[in-house]
């Protein structure tokens, strides 16, 4: 009976134990589930404080660049104070630091939209797309079957240009999907659009953009740079060379030229008769600016690229702001 006993009590103490050891696991289980919902708490609040400080840092240069720009009338150049010195200012528990930069200078992926042959304006835009991807090096054929890829992908129809792709084709591929029929949302997108590999897309890096409105890009002749020459050639006139154009940019005087007209009259271009140049493509003013915002929080530095566009008014506004990852 003795035996029974303390084969019981043994057999009660041991399950005791194993409620204990559960418990324990239960309880360390707990407490690091708990940690980690604190530190995702945390992590989630210092990146909407973030994401706030630099809302509103992009909204104050806002009206901090409409200031400098109204002084200006949106005249600027390559040694303007806006481009060369950042601005900081404190926030919160850190400093942010913007940078802006030029934004005028570039080729509007926007403006090529609508139906095939819908309008003399559309078609005006895709050849101007075909002579720069001509002027970034690429032979004319290839520069036609890569303009209306581009069209076929954002054009609302579903019909196919004669070089072009839209369902068909990317339906047939080994992972099928199908043509957007919507304008561009990011430039990355050109990588889904059929003959824009990793080759093509390099040569147009930093040259094409995504503009809110369907007009092409003014460019500023004085904050060009020589790797935009071929901006100058495909947007201004066919009849320059990109040589021509990077002699033009690399001559440009300190402070830049003083109006269009002074640079209409360099010999490069009067070499050029006027119904061959598009001289409403340029300026010496800036329509649209980025500002690239460095948020500093202790050990961690996040940055963001804010859009602005300059109305005729002379007011800066916010166009988008996006977070650039490294």
């Amino acid at each position: 009976m003795k035996l029974t006993t303390d084969r019981e009590r043994g057999a009660s103490l041991l399950s005791v134990l194993v409620i204990v050891m559960l418990m324990s696991v239960a309880a360390v289980a707990a407490t690091d589930a708990l940690a980690r919902s604190v530190l995702i708490a945390k992590s989630s609040g210092a990146r909407a404080e973030t994401f706030w400080t630099a809302r509103g840092a992009a909204s104050a240069a806002a009206s901090y660049l409409t200031k400098i720009v109204k002084v200006s009338e949106g005249v600027l150049n390559s040694e303007s104070d806006l481009f060369t010195q950042p601005i900081t200012l404190p926030a919160g528990n850190g400093m942010v630091m913007l940078q802006t930069k030029e934004a005028s200078n570039c080729f509007n992926l926007n403006a090529i939209s609508g139906g095939a042959g819908e309008s003399e304006g559309d078609d005006a835009s895709l050849q101007a797309y075909e002579d720069f991807l001509v002027s970034v090096g690429m032979d004319k054929a290839e520069a036609q079957s890569l303009a209306e890829k581009l069209a076929d992908w954002v054009d609302a129809d579903f019909s196919t240009r004669t070089y072009g792709a839209e369902d068909g084709y990317y339906a047939s591929q080994a992972e099928p999907y199908r043509a957007a029929n919507a304008g561009l949302r990011s430039v990355s997108e050109l990588k889904a659009i059929a003959g824009y590999d990793a080759e093509v897309r390099a040569r147009l890096d930093n040259l094409v953009c995504l503009r809110p409105s369907r007009e092409q890009s003014v460019l500023n002749i004085n904050t060009l740079t020589l790797e935009q020459a071929p901006l100058l050639v495909a947007l201004f006139s066919t009849e320059l060379s990109v040589d021509d154009a990077k002699t033009l940019i690399d001559s440009r005087p300190t402070g830049g030229w003083s109006g269009v007209e002074a640079f209409l009259q360099q010999d490069t271009i009067n070499r050029i008769a006027p119904d061959a140049r598009n001289e409403t493509a340029l300026s010496i003013a800036s329509s649209y600016l980025t500002a690239d915002i460095d948020i500093g929080t202790g050990d961690l530095v996040t940055t963001y690229r804010a859009l602005y566009r300059r109305a005729e008014s002379g007011d800066v506004s916010l166009v988008s702001m996006v977070r650039r990852d490294f």
